[in-house]
């Protein structure tokens, strides 16, 4: 098997997806009555907003809040905190509040959907009490331009086909057995990027079954008719997969068009250490671009995998995206995805 040019980053310094959620509140009992000065205990003025505001749209996900500092009206000065809250267009429905803050700038990081209005708004706070509320500011957020946007968190999915696993609410979709998938059927998808966050795997979590499990799988829907070797042996097979027999090991089988050492060919590549630390209580972000021209495969920003398609461009006649692998019946068990999303380029 000819192994094609593999990138390993000699040092995996990553940072988190969900390493952000530990700096929010997403569930607080009660939101606070919004605006005004109601139920303020500290002599100070309301936060002034900066941006966003106005329905201003966001370039990007998710937004940052920016504030000017609020001042006391009376009283001896001391060291303000500030907590920030956003909520959907009524003004009244929390999505998320955060920590108390040193400065008056936050970035949330709870997910928002495409295309919709939210409100925002932020107070001053110390350990004597709250300041009022400052005036809802409102923005959008971008339009995405995904073909697919799938959280998977909401206990419902976009997929065509749901081969068992089980909706976790908040969490995401959980696959149960080495059989289960999420089946995206998308037909023809040239030059695109699939997006996804996966948690609770750790290391070599193929061992137990003697197989090297699947995060993701690709190729032509007739190739999913059946367990066995239709999927083994086709000459559109993608798969990236975790290595059973070494803690940081990974591999891609990655066909366009045809099987063996030739172009198109198997663009195939495997290593045994220098992958992520996977740990189960983390969530990975995985990203697979690909045009006419080759694929980059990120986890986390690190790229381990990139090729050239040598002009033959990655096309089965009816693209199926899985999550998992149905097809060699080697899914992650107990390993729970969501945000999937698939961009057309």
């Amino acid at each position: 098997m000819l192994f094609r040019k593999l990138i390993v980053p000699a040092v995996c310094s990553i940072a988190l997806v969900g390493a952000a959620c530990t700096d929010s509140l997403k569930t607080p009992a009660e939101p606070t009555a919004p605006g005004g000065s109601t139920g303020a205990t500290l002599k100070v003025t309301a936060p002034a907003l900066k941006d966003p505001i106005n329905d201003a749209r966001v370039a990007s996900l998710p937004p940052v809040f920016n504030a000017s500092d609020a001042t006391f009206t009376s009283g001896t000065a001391t060291p303000l905190q500030y907590r920030f809250e956003v909520l959907k267009t009524d003004g009244t429905t929390l999505v998320e509040q955060s920590s108390l803050k040193n400065s008056t700038s936050w970035q949330m990081a709870e997910q928002l959907a495409d295309n919709t209005r939210y409100t925002w708004r932020v107070r001053a706070e110390t350990s004597a009490g709250f300041g009022p509320w400052s005036t809802l500011g409102s923005f959008l957020t971008p339009v995405s331009s995904a073909v697919i946007n799938d959280p998977l968190t909401n206990g419902t999915t976009k997929a065509t086909t749901v081969r068992g696993g089980t909706f976790i609410p908040g969490q995401g979709w959980q696959s149960s057995s080495v059989g289960d998938g999420l089946d995206y059927e998308v037909g023809s998808c040239i030059s695109c990027t699939v997006e996804f966050d996966v948690t609770n795997f750790g290391k070599m979590e193929g061992e137990p079954f003697q197989k090297d499990l699947k995060w993701i799988s690709m190729g032509d829907a007739g190739a999913w008719t059946t367990a066995g070797q239709v999927f083994r042996d086709h000459p559109w097979k993608m798969h990236l997969e975790q290595r059973a027999d070494f803690p940081a090991g990974m591999k891609l089988i990655w066909r366009n068009g045809d099987v063996g050492d030739g172009e198109p060919g198997d663009h195939t590549a495997k290593f045994n250490d220098g992958g992520p630390n996977w740990v189960s209580s983390q969530v990975y972000h995985f990203r697979l671009q690909w045009d006419p021209s080759g694929f980059t495969i990120q986890v986390d920003g690190v790229t381990y995998f990139q090729d050239g398609f040598g002009g033959h461009a990655f096309a089965p006649p009816n693209l199926l995206i899985e999550l998992g692998c149905f097809p060699r019946q080697e899914s992650f068990v107990g390993a729970i995805f969501r945000n999937f999303k698939l961009t057309a380029q």
